[in-house]
């Protein structure tokens, strides 16, 4: 007993050499994006690391919404005075979305309570040198953030912690290709924000690479914007985004590679997409829900995410739902709806509303037919691993890429939001996803795909982040292109040579020969 507990005591000093202490940046100002960042924080804990989750409270709304549950180092920066009198929240823009577009031509409105938040946050971070003291003090050696908001590479940085890694919550942001030097190619590979599939029509293409290019300035703005703070702090001479972000030794994005639109990226980037759906972890739905689940026999879960409130949808397609559902009378609906003014409701017995529900409880559980998302990342990647068929409507940002990723698999229905307003088109819509077992068997098959893939999302991360421990920072792998000016990058150059050598040159010079032949023979002629 003696040799075991000394052999237990040099088990805890090795392995506590070994880990790694982790600094997960990660402000408090989206579920989705809190819920990725907390995933990955409690998966190094699992492994063994000692990590620190800091959040700073961006949108008061959210204060309590960390999702870290392994993770006991939490600390919590609270909005300072300036803030909570000018509270910023995206809630007060979303209702905009149930009827409008993101487009080319508004694209750079959808950033602006970002923006916002963005300078916010940051200001506050720097203000705040009792805490960056502190920080510096535990000595990280990696640090997590995403860089939807730049203030945290800038932290990193300041406090000496070399070994930084990207973690983006959804598929590569469109500023992260330029800035990280990945292949930018919106020909075939839908822009984050984008409407279409990886198969356009030349307005689909157009619309598509305006959009992308939309995006790229009105990122810039917002990065320049967060420099500009947290440089009147730590002196003009500090790197901007521009230097920070390629200086991250890896890139980890929430993308199936084996159902992800294909693309070329640099060795850099690694994707991890459904490390947040950990599937043995799932509990079985409690009493209230099983006894819903067991009314009829078929169960339809409708939930618009986070943001997009079902509450704020317009009444039309509030009732064209409840006209669809009294078309399916041997399924019950349940409807994550955020009031109880319900009262619209009150003849339609086979819905039910609940203002919280446990989602990846309820989508695991075989008495769950289909599923209405708005296409989020995260419920996306619930349905893929969990083999629920969907009928998807997407509201904003990257939900209909995410939704169009879906529908190539035949798992899924995607509908544009305006169709909430064509009663035929939504009841044809549902009666397909529940009756035609295609969307099942494709589902299950989709499950079955990336619950088998070669390498578990959660060992790729681990290990990945331990090789950074380990051998990093990796500043060779950036790619040099970044450091070209843009006519070497993309060959004008050479193509300018080329034409000069091939073309230009060759037909200056047939045309000088010609032209001294032709003299020649007319001086002939006149002698």
């Amino acid at each position: 007993m003696a040799l075991l507990f000394k052999l237990m005591i040099l088990y805890s000093v090795f392995s506590n050499t070994d880990s790694l202490r982790v600094l997960v940046y990660s402000p408090a100002y989206a579920a989705s994006h809190t819920n990725f960042m907390a995933r990955l924080a409690d998966t190094l804990t699992e492994a063994g690391h000692n990590v620190t989750f800091f959040t700073p409270i961006i949108d008061e709304s959210r204060k309590d919404q960390f999702g870290v549950k392994l993770t006991k180092d939490v600390l919590i920066l609270e909005q300072d005075e300036q803030v909570k009198r000018n509270p910023v929240t995206i809630d007060n823009d979303m209702k905009y979305f149930w009827t409008t577009d993101v487009t080319s031509a508004n694209g750079h409105k959808v950033m602006g309570t970002l923006h916002k938040q963005a300078i916010f946050t940051c200001e506050n971070v720097f203000k705040h040198q009792e805490l960056i003291d502190e920080l510096r003090s535990r000595n990280y050696d990696i640090g997590l953030a995403e860089p939807l908001m730049t203030c945290g590479l800038a932290l990193f940085r300041h406090i000496g912690i070399e070994k930084v890694m990207l973690t983006t919550s959804c598929t590569n942001y469109d500023i992260l290709l330029p800035a990280t030097g990945e292949p930018e190619d919106t020909s075939y590979n839908p822009s984050m924000n984008s409407q279409v599939t990886d198969v356009m029509s030349f307005w689909q293409r157009l619309e598509n690479y305006d959009l992308y290019h939309v995006m790229i300035p009105t990122f810039e703005t917002i990065f320049d914007d967060e420099a500009n703070v947290y440089r009147k702090y730590l002196g003009e001479s500090f790197p901007d985004w521009r230097d920070l972000i390629p200086d991250a030794s890896l890139h980890f994005t929430n993308s199936i590679p084996f159902l992800d639109f294909p693309r070329p990226s640099i060795q850099k980037t690694i994707e991890i997409g459904g490390i947040a759906v950990d599937i043995e972890s799932i509990p079985p739905v409690n009493e209230e829900f099983s006894n819903i689940l067991d009314k009829r026999p078929m169960n339809m879960l409708i939930s618009f995410g986070s943001l997009a409130r079902s509450t704020e949808m317009p009444i039309i397609f509030k009732e064209n739902l409840l006209r669809v559902f009294q078309s399916e009378p041997n399924c019950t609906f349940i409807w994550k709806y955020e009031s109880d003014d319900v009262a619209f409701a009150n003849d339609v017995e086979n819905v039910i509303f609940v203002k919280w529900m446990p989602q990846t409880a309820i989508l695991k559980d075989n008495r769950l037919t289909a599923f209405l998302t708005h296409g989020g990342l995260g419920s996306t990647n619930e349905a893929a691993f969990l083999g629920k068929p969907s009928v998807m409507f997407p509201i904003f940002a990257d939900q209909s890429r995410n939704s169009n990723m879906l529908g190539r698999q035949e798992m899924s229905i995607v509908l544009h939001k305006s169709d909430l307003g064509n009663f035929q088109k939504i009841r044809d819509a549902f009666h397909e996803i529940l009756h035609n077992e295609k969307y099942h068997l494709n589902a299950r098959k989709v499950a079955d795909m990336v619950r088998n893939q070669p390498a578990k999302p959660r060992d790729i991360f681990v290990k990945h982040v331990e090789f950074v421990g380990r051998f990093g920072p990796l500043h060779h792998m950036t790619p040099y292109s970044l450091k070209m000016p843009f006519y070497q990058r993309y060959h004008y150059d050479i193509f300018i040579f080329k034409f000069l050598t091939n073309y230009f040159i060759p037909v200056v010079f047939l045309l000088c020969v010609t032209k001294l032949i032709f003299s020649k023979f007319q001086l002939k002629k006149i002698k």
